[in-house]
């Protein structure tokens, strides 16, 4: 086993067609890392209130964050196999992460996270149109035909997806009755 390979991972396996298995442990710690916040949040859904079954009109609080915890879990469960997937492709993930992350992705989790935050004052429609507007415009996207009807459809599918199908109940916000 060469020094790349003692350090990417675990045995020989790879690009050169070996069979043997490698994960990348840089892959592994991100794992934990979101199982480990995963779980955190999933335990804190037991605090959640909940609706006597009677009065209950869909599911109780806690049983979608529930599922999309589990949803996030599982996936995150794929990580560290990605690294020897790739590898047999001949891409060497290591080249692509030793980049510094551009300041773009910090300015979008910056926005995300201010829009989250604005959604319980704003309401779920207008965070979801502004963010649907926001993200493309920071992206760079210009091309209005297709923008105007995504800034519009989207939110709308979306909301329509969760409140009505699902029965999801969302911020009403200071919109709140405007939009009823």
């Amino acid at each position: 086993m060469n020094e790349t390979s003692r350090k990417a991972g675990i045995g020989n396996g790879g690009a050169d067609g070996s069979p043997n298995f490698r994960v990348h442990r840089p892959d592994i710690w991100v794992t934990f890392i979101v199982l480990s916040i995963c779980a955190a949040l999933y335990l804190r859904t037991f605090w959640f209130d909940s609706v006597p079954d009677s009065l209950a009109q869909n599911v109780q609080p806690p049983t979608f964050p529930r599922l999309v915890l589990g949803v996030i879990a599982a996936i995150s469960l794929l990580i560290p196999f990605e690294y020897h997937r790739k590898l047999k492709s001949g891409i060497d993930l290591d080249e692509e992460r030793a980049e510094p992350l551009k300041p773009i992705v910090l300015i979008t989790a910056g926005l995300l996270l201010a829009l989250v935050a604005a959604m319980p004052l704003l309401g779920a429609l207008p965070a979801l149109v502004l963010v649907t507007a926001a993200l493309p415009l920071l992206w760079g996207e210009r091309r209005w035909k297709l923008l105007i009807p995504f800034i519009v459809i989207f939110p709308l599918a979306v909301l329509f997806l969760f409140s009505e199908v699902l029965q999801v109940t969302f911020p009403r916000g200071l919109f709140g009755d405007l939009l009823r």
